[in-house]
């Protein structure tokens, strides 16, 4: 073989030997590129009971709530850490939470929109939920964890607990208005299932003064100073499924609200179970106008566990 095909050939060897390493330098690159992202990206996603960690396909990985903000309408997924403030979310956005993400101050979620994984603390009102919001942890707001006020909110998966304690509610006499764990006040169809409503000062959860056409599904409402679930001026609701243990003053508490049903729940430590009460005179807000008769008609119970819980005026 001559000097010259033998040096030509050496060079095309070389040659292939640097393109085939630089093709594999840059794959990994691009592979440890595509892992560092998938990991920055990663989420509770699906309900509490299923509750697993996926990566969200186009989300938009942010690290203060500004960039979430300028997002619009898109899927963000937040960077854990604190951030200090009382934020709203823009309508029809999604904000997804990292593990260790806490919000201190509190969460208005836009209308139509997704709020989940937060941990919300240290606000009056912890979250005003207009969309749906799961898988949130709440604790250790001044008046109530999470506040419904519109039509079609759902709460999935939730924690709310130790909210409104720092009034003493029951040794001062609160009234206990607006307040505990979850409020809600003139919305239709909303959906409140799988949460967990512990130890809040007044009520777990209150569906107060024009509420319809709600449900409360497989909750655990438990060690509440007043009321586990209470239903006041509302109508055709349906309580089915639940826990509902160790509450101070009743489990379920219906007051002027017609066609609730209460159904398949598991009672215990209440001391009253269900109790129907109307009062004979009172001004209703103009939110409950929709709900007529204002009494107690149509209401049944049936199905449940009442473990020496008692039941009250039952239609």
């Amino acid at each position: 073989m001559s000097r010259e095909l033998h040096d030509r050939r050496a060079r095309s060897f070389s040659l292939g030997r640097f393109e085939t390493v630089r093709r594999a330098a840059i794959a990994v690159v691009c592979m440890t590129s595509l892992l560092a992202t998938m990991t920055s990206v990663q989420a509770k996603v699906g309900p509490a009971g299923q509750e697993r960690t996926g990566a969200l396909a186009g989300a938009q990985v942010v690290s203060s709530v500004k960039e979430a903000i300028a997002a619009g309408s898109g899927t963000v997924l937040f960077k854990s850490g604190t951030y200090s403030g009382r934020f709203t979310q823009p309508a029809g956005s999604s904000w997804y939470a990292s593990p260790g993400t806490h919000i201190r101050g509190g969460l208005v979620s836009g209308q139509g929109s997704m709020l989940s994984g937060f941990e919300v603390s240290g606000g009056r009102v912890g979250v005003v939920c207009r969309g749906v919001c799961q898988n949130l942890d709440v604790h250790h707001n001044s008046q109530s964890g999470i506040h419904v006020g519109s039509d079609g909110v759902k709460l999935l998966n939730n924690y709310v607990h130790e909210n409104n304690l720092d009034l003493n509610p029951v040794i001062r006499g609160n009234p206990c208005w607006s307040s505990g764990g979850v409020h809600m006040v003139v919305g239709n169809n909303v959906v409140v299932e799988g949460n967990r409503l512990i130890n809040n000062g007044c009520d777990g959860v209150h569906a107060d003064i024009g509420m319809r056409f709600g449900s409360f599904r497989n909750n655990v409402s438990e060690r509440n100073t007043r009321f586990g679930v209470f239903i006041e001026t509302s109508c055709d609701q349906l309580v089915e499924g639940n826990t509902i243990r160790n509450n101070s003053n009743a489990g379920v508490y219906i007051g002027n609200s017609p066609r609730v049903r209460v159904t398949n729940n598991t009672f215990g430590g209440n001391g009253v179970g269900i109790q129907w009460k109307d009062r004979p005179v009172r001004n209703y807000a103009p939110g409950a106008v929709d709900c007529s008769p204002k009494n107690k008609s149509g209401g049944s119970q049936s199905g449940n566990a009442l473990n020496g819980d008692s039941v009250i005026n039952q239609p």
